[in-house]
């Protein structure tokens, strides 16, 4: 019986010894294994995400988060989606993350857990040439392009612009057409996304106005359940920026 006892014991010891030494190690080793996760995205907002000549996804967001995931141990699958589908897919476990150049808010944090701040934004004006639209208080009155649900529409309400005159759409790339034929004054959106546009249609005859108006944090949209994956996101994420990826990878993009 003494045997027997002492037998439970040390083999109790040992459970508890395996046990405190995963613990330790839990913290330095990448969560994911050779797991899968499905990562939606609204691949229509460039440089942040697009569709390149080989029908693949790309642009800065697809880069860092595959980056991330890698180094978090996941293999990452990116899906392009519809942005109003986003959240909903999130939540109905269609896909496990959402990146999409999606600005941290206290409104969509009630929904999803949002990782650490990824990127920092704003959102500018721009403007066909000649337009006298020199500031925020002069889009009061006027017609301005957004995208519907996104922070640039957020912001043409917060000035006070009245619902009517705030034209949304599917994508910025619409709110870019309406302004391009005349059907609207202004575009609101990110300034890195106001200046590719810039940059990739230098014939447009599109300038930005000024400085971005506001200060926005992107951040890797998840469920709130999944704690295990949000750490490992964050790990991740933070392992990218100390090794310098994400440097190069945002040199690639906005240098």
């Amino acid at each position: 019986m003494v045997k027997r006892g002492l037998g439970l014991f040390l083999a109790a010891l040992m459970v508890l010894a395996l046990g405190l030494g995963a613990v330790g190690c839990s913290s330095d080793e990448p969560a994911g294994g050779d797991a899968k996760i499905v990562v939606g995205t609204e691949a229509a907002y460039p440089p942040f995400e697009m569709i390149d000549e080989n029908g693949e996804i790309t642009g800065f967001d697809a880069e860092l988060m595959i980056a991330v995931g890698k180094a978090a141990g996941y293999d990452v699958e990116m899906r392009n989606m519809a942005w109003t589908g986003l959240i909903p897919a999130l939540e109905a476990g269609e896909i496990d993350a959402v990146i999409s150049a999606m600005t941290i808010t206290d409104e969509r944090a009630q929904v999803v857990a949002f990782s650490d701040p990824y990127f920092t934004a704003g959102q500018v004006i721009a403007v066909k040439e000649g337009s006298d639209i020199t500031s925020p208080a002069d889009l009061i009155g006027r017609k301005v392009g957004v995208q519907a649900n996104t922070t640039g529409d957020y912001a043409c309400q917060k000035i006070g612009m009245r619902d009517a005159d705030i034209k949304r759409f599917p994508s910025t790339p619409d709110a870019f057409n309406e302004l391009l034929v005349g059907a609207c004054d202004a575009v609101v959106a990110d300034l890195p996304v106001v200046a590719e546009f810039i940059k990739t249609n230098p014939d447009a005859g599109v300038v930005q106005v000024g400085s971005a108006f506001t200060v926005e944090y992107y951040g890797i949209a998840m469920r709130q359940m999944d704690t295990e994956l949000h750490e490992a996101i964050n790990l991740g994420l933070a392992k990218v920026k100390a090794s310098g990826e994400y440097d190069a990878i945002y040199d690639k993009y906005f240098k």
